[in-house]
């Protein structure tokens, strides 16, 4: 008896290991850094005209003064990411301990005239690009009720304590206001009237 019961609990523990794995490797190959509508939850972004070819040096700006923040547990780096059909230039700021929240920061041409600056706030784990796919075929992960065994996915991502709310909504608030300082800047130079900007957020932080 004993036997039987070890033998189907290293089978239960073998089937959610290979389970996490085959979301990871699925995830790593066509989910991770890509921005979709469904993974975004908050954005702003405002469009700039006559600065299209500002964008490369708005970028580093970008970087920089981000980086000048010296807000604690972040990383920065330049990405090229998945927006649309085409991966463009991002900065991916990523958190030390909120796993599967990052923050991109883009500043892109928009025809031959304008340039958008834009951030998003994007949720993304091995875990949830799973439950997304099964949803959209229409079907329910049977592995769904072994979640608990797991810190994984959303048990560690959706359910934040109120302390790790107060540092995404500091650290993503620093990102923002200093986005937001850099268009001021660039429309400032450009003679532009930054006062039609509207620098709410759009999304569940509603920053301002």
């Amino acid at each position: 008896m004993w036997l039987t019961l070890i033998f189907f609990v290293v089978m239960i523990v073998a089937i959610i290991a290979l389970n996490r794995f085959r979301n990871w490797y699925r995830w790593k190959r066509h989910d991770q850094h890509k921005i979709t509508e469904d993974k975004v939850l908050d954005e702003w972004l405002a469009l700039i005209n006559t600065a299209a070819s500002k964008s490369d040096q708005t970028l580093e700006k970008l970087a920089r003064a981000i980086e000048a923040q010296k807000i604690p547990n972040i990383s920065i780096s330049k990405k090229e990411i998945k927006l649309g059909r085409d991966p463009r230039p991002f900065l991916v700021i990523e958190h030390s301990f909120l796993k599967g929240y990052y923050t991109y920061v883009g500043a892109l041409p928009y025809g031959d005239e304008r340039l958008n600056v834009v951030w998003y706030l994007v949720l993304d784990t091995p875990e949830i690009a799973a439950t997304r796919r099964s949803a959209k075929h229409g079907a329910t992960n049977p592995l769904a009720f072994l979640g608990g065994f797991s810190k994984s996915g959303y048990g560690r991502v959706l359910n934040m304590s109120i302390l790790d709310k107060l540092e995404l909504t500091n650290y993503v608030s620093l990102v923002h206001q200093t986005v937001v300082a850099e268009v001021k800047s660039i429309m400032d130079g450009l003679h532009l009237d930054f006062s039609k900007v509207n620098t709410t957020t759009r999304g569940f932080l509603n920053l301002s």
